[in-house]
């Protein structure tokens, strides 16, 4: 069985009770001699939840519980084996859509970009990184990074070098990756000879073209 996607370690996604439920039946399907001390690590809640999450899948005959001594077996039965599968399709399901959202969304960045070979970014901060990461898994080629800050030159992104911006390094596209100094660093693009400029608006998610 294909892992989860752990939604609790991404901060702006707060796990609901049924995501909950999920991945204890999951972990219990996997290894019904788990703790409820273990589960509560597993699932993040504290041990009297796991407990009342635990109740109420007994209730509803989706686990029986067995004593073993002072430690206790949860078998998935037939029936919670079929709400896992449920449970895990209806996850997959929102996952899928809000993937097509993001890429409905994100459509203006990558229609921008076709036909495009080589990219560089300037800018290797985080929205340098965000951009980068979206371009690199919808197969585009970054081939450069370029950055301002002398602490970051000659580092690498994802393997991408960063090079200062009067580096000879031949490039289709230039994409402006900041949230305050778009401008400032367009007009010094420009100066370097650079054309087919881009800035990328953070507040909309686009690409907006600068010469």
């Amino acid at each position: 069985m294909s892992k989860l996607i752990k939604i609790d370690t991404l901060k702006f996604f707060q796990p609901t009770p049924e995501y909950r439920k999920l991945v204890i039946l999951e972990a219990l399907y996997e290894n019904p001699n788990l703790s409820q001390k273990e589960l509560s690590a597993i699932a993040g809640v504290v041990p009297s939840l796991v407990n009342k999450y635990i109740n109420e899948l007994e209730k509803k005959g989706y686990i029986e519980t067995k004593d073993l001594g002072k430690n206790k077996i949860y078998n998935v039965t037939g029936e919670g084996l079929s709400e896992l599968y449920f449970l895990k399709l209806s996850f997959f399901n929102d996952i899928v859509n809000l993937s097509k959202r993001i890429d409905s969304q994100l459509e203006n960045i990558f229609l921008k970009l076709k036909g495009k070979n080589e990219i560089g970014i300037y800018g290797a901060g985080l929205v340098g990184k965000v951009l980068a990461e979206l371009l690199l898994n919808r197969g585009y080629n970054i081939v450069v990074f370029f950055d301002d800050d002398n602490g970051k030159v000659n580092s690498r992104v994802f393997g991408i070098p960063i090079l200062p911006l009067n580096s000879k390094v031949r490039i289709d596209a230039l994409v402006v990756a900041s949230i305050k100094n778009s401008e400032q660093m367009v007009k010094k693009a420009k100066k370097f000879d650079f054309t087919d400029i881009y800035v990328f608006k953070t507040e909309e998610f686009k690409l907006s073209w600068h010469g």
